[in-house]
C-alpha cells in the first residue's frame, strides 16, 4: 500500500473554504483505479490552522496517474481565475510512504 500526505497551513478564518477544497479531492480520487481511502485531519489554532490530507493507494504508480490529472485541474483553475483553493495556503508540506511489514 502507498500513502500520500499533504499538510496545509491556512488562516483559521478560511476554515470552511479550505474544508470545501479538500472535500473535492475525495470525490476526485474516488474515481481512480487503486484509490483505497482518504482522511482529513484538522488542527485548529487561533490564527492559523492545519489540515492533514492522508490518501491511501494500492500502488505509487496509481497515485501518480491521479496526481497528473490533479495538477491539470489546478492549472485550469488558475488559468480561469478559480484558484482551486491554492490561494488559501500559507504553507504546504508533502510526504510519500510505502507500507511495509515488520
Amino acid at each position: 500500500m502507498h500513502i500520500e500526505t499533504v499538510s496545509i497551513e491556512f488562516e483559521t478564518g478560511n476554515k470552511e473554504k479550505m474544508l470545501q477544497s479538500v472535500a473535492h479531492h475525495r470525490e476526485e480520487m474516488a474515481e481512480f483505479e487503486g484509490f483505497l481511502g482518504y482522511e482529513v485531519w484538522l488542527k485548529e489554532g487561533a490564527r492559523k490552522s492545519t489540515v492533514m490530507n492522508v490518501s491511501r493507494w494500492a500502488s505509487k504508480e496509481q497515485f501518480t496517474v491521479w496526481m497528473k490529472q490533479h495538477r491539470y485541474f489546478h492549472r485550469e483553475m488558475k488559468r480561469t481565475g478559480g484558484g482551486g483553493g491554492s490561494e488559501l495556503v500559507v504553507t504546504r508540506q508533502t510526504g510519500s510512504y510505502d507500507m511495509i511489514e515488520v
